[in-house]
């Protein structure tokens, strides 16, 4: 006879299962007593968290969401500083522009005033009373504790359900910009945030002789903006150490033809020139700065684009990984740094499921990347796998999009057009990366970024580089 245990043996499914308490999925936080408690903290005050906040809202209707941004603004767009508010048409009081759809558009997403204000000196827990409203608080966030669920500012501790961490970044400071002489450093400035843009509008105007130190693409932008707008008795200098505009990204030839034009505008270009430090003319009382083997230059201010170092002060502060290679800190594939720990914008390491680890720096990436990480932060699990764009207007005849990875050391295969007489009007150049391409740049060519993307995605190793120019069509 058969053992009874043997012949009808219990399955793993009828037994009754309890999870111990210590491994059970908590719905809520353990709230601290006395520590003000919100849904959602998003830390920054740009791009990524606005759209962030609209995708939070859109789930979660009755949330209550805390912008924290050090700006005393409220949520803004950036590549309007550096573009649409230097053309005609833009009113720089107003910090408003007309669009490319021809419509009169505010620098802000949304007045101020519709948010819920929350001054420094507040009491917290006297403002986050109602549900359904979105506050902005401009203060700093020093560190979050992800076990706590918290955020430190210089009042006390903020309690989440879930964070962003959305800080963007800061303009990178090269060695020149330390001990500048006491006399010209209001006269050596930066530029990222609405106030350096007011200052710099007010300067343009009475600056009879301006510096653009920096090459990419605010430096290019800015040298073209104010060189469409300098009277016959200004100058505006621009200076860098590549071979040309954009020459981190673009090929050789490119690089110089762009630089060819911004001296078309009226822009004095000395590339291949390295600044070494500044100093004051105590004669004249301009900025004297000083270059590696040229002649000085004399100028009434100086604007310094050098780049971006991304703002990770809170990440090292709070125990998150940064990305040793890019910067940034680094996230799984739902732009989750740690559990209810979000992170989006400029300052996210992510991987790009196509090309790889990047951080990127772009106004479309920060869209997208916090619209990802407010969706997820309702709950859903969607990966960012967005292919983000970018875009850039140096002067009147270049104008381009892309998509990708733009690097001068890898290989391109170019395709142009000759409609219009321009050697290099209007075509596409294909970045390859081990016979795949990586990148695609459409210039003075628009409405092919989808294209662009199918292109990147397939992935294809490219056998024969004539077929390049047949794959998006140049001629339009």
């Amino acid at each position: 006879m058969l053992n009874p245990s043997l012949e009808n043996p219990k399955k793993p499914q009828d037994e009754k299962y309890e999870i111990p308490k210590e491994l059970e999925v908590k719905e809520k936080v353990d709230r601290i007593p006395g520590v003000p408690y919100i849904d959602y903290v998003l830390v920054g005050g740009g791009t990524a968290t606005y759209n962030a906040m609209l995708a939070i809202r859109e789930q979660d209707p009755k949330a209550q969401i805390l912008i924290i941004s050090e700006e005393d603004q409220a949520p803004y767009q950036r590549p309007p500083l550096s573009k649409e508010l230097w053309t005609r048409g833009a009113s720089a009081k107003e910090l408003s522009f007309i669009d490319w759809q021809n419509k009169r558009t505010s620098l802000y997403y949304t007045p101020k005033h519709s948010f819920t204000l929350i001054h420094p000196n507040e009491n917290l827990n006297d403002k986050l009373v109602a549900s359904q409203k979105v506050y902005l608080y401009n203060t700093t966030v020093s560190k979050l504790d992800p076990v706590r669920h918290t955020v430190t500012t210089p009042n006390g501790e903020i309690q989440y359900k879930k964070v962003l961490v959305a800080t963007g970044g800061a303009p990178r400071k090269p060695n020149f910009l330390q001990n500048i002489p006491e006399a010209v450093k209001e006269k050596v400035s930066t530029f990222r945030t609405v106030e350096d843009f007011q200052k710099l509008e007010k300067i343009s105007k009475k600056a009879k002789t301006v510096v653009v130190v920096g090459g990419g693409f605010l430096g290019s932008e800015l040298s073209a903006a104010l060189g469409m707008n300098a009277t016959k008795n200004q100058k505006i200098i621009q200076v860098f150490p590549e071979v040309g505009n954009m020459g981190l990204l673009l090929p050789t030839y490119l690089t110089k033809w762009t630089t060819n034009k911004l001296q078309e505008i009226g822009v004095i270009v000395e590339p291949e020139t390295e600044v070494q430090s500044f100093n004051h003319n105590p004669e004249t009382s301009k900025v004297v700065v000083e270059i590696k083997g040229k002649e000085p230059i004399e100028a009434d201010h100086v604007i310094v684009a050098a780049g971006l170092q991304p703002n990770t002060t809170i990440a090292k502060n709070s125990g998150l990984e940064i990305d040793p290679k890019y910067g940034g800190i680094l996230v799984n594939a739902e732009l989750e740094a740690r559990s209810d720990v979000f992170v989006a914008g400029d300052v996210c390491s992510y991987h790009d499921v196509v090309l790889g680890r990047r951080r990127v720096e772009h106004y479309d990436h920060a869209v997208m990347s916090g619209r990802t990480a407010g969706l997820n932060m309702t709950g859903q699990k969607k990966p960012y796998d967005y292919q983000s764009m970018f875009w850039s207007n140096i002067g009147p005849k270049v104008s381009f999009e892309a998509v990708g990875i733009l690097d001068k050391e890898l290989p391109t295969v170019s395709v142009w057009s000759k409609d219009g007489g321009e050697q290099h009007g209007q075509g596409a150049v294909y970045y390859l990366r081990n016979s795949v391409v990586v990148g695609v740049l459409l210039w003075n060519l628009h409405g092919k970024i989808d294209q662009a993307r199918e292109i990147l995605a397939k992935q294809d190793k490219v056998k024969d580089p004539n077929l390049l120019a047949k794959v998006i069509d140049v001629h339009q």
